[in-house]
């Protein structure tokens, strides 16, 4: 039995491709949901404090 060398690394490199790119994805999208939680949070603390000043 043959193997097609050509195709396993073919397919081998397309897998490892996809992980990465998943795990870029992620990341990304992790950083962008902390910018969003963060800055929800800065404005909730910036109208307590107007809150209470008044």
């Amino acid at each position: 039995m043959e193997v097609p060398w050509g195709q396993a690394v073919q397919v081998g490199g397309v897998g490892f491709g996809t992980v990465f790119a998943l795990l870029v994805i992620l990341a990304v999208v992790i950083w962008l949901t902390g910018l969003v939680l963060t800055k929800i949070s800065a404005g909730k603390s910036e109208a307590d404090i107007k809150k209470k000043g008044d």
